[in-house]
């Protein structure tokens, strides 16, 4: 939850303002958690070109997570 307290922000001010949609730009990510980057995204460019109002979560590229047994054989009895 923005602006809550967890055992990393050990009692820093954490209060927010949300930002007004106004300006698009493309950001490089690594990995979502629902509705937000898991880790820090990093500016690409601006893009003039698409309104706000053109640029939604279910336009994001979904890669299907493989399972730990499909990759790592994980519960086969070892040798």
């Amino acid at each position: 939850m923005p602006g809550a307290h967890s055992r990393w922000s050990a009692g820093k001010n954490l209060s927010w303002e949300p930002l007004r949609l106004e300006r698009v730009c493309e950001v490089k990510y690594d990995h979502m958690q629902g509705d937000r980057f898991r880790h820090a995204a990093v500016f690409q460019r601006w893009r003039p070109d698409k309104p706000p109002s053109a640029c939604r979560y279910d336009q994001l590229e979904v890669t299907t997570p493989y399972e730990l047994e499909k990759v790592f054989g994980a519960g086969r009895p070892s040798r």
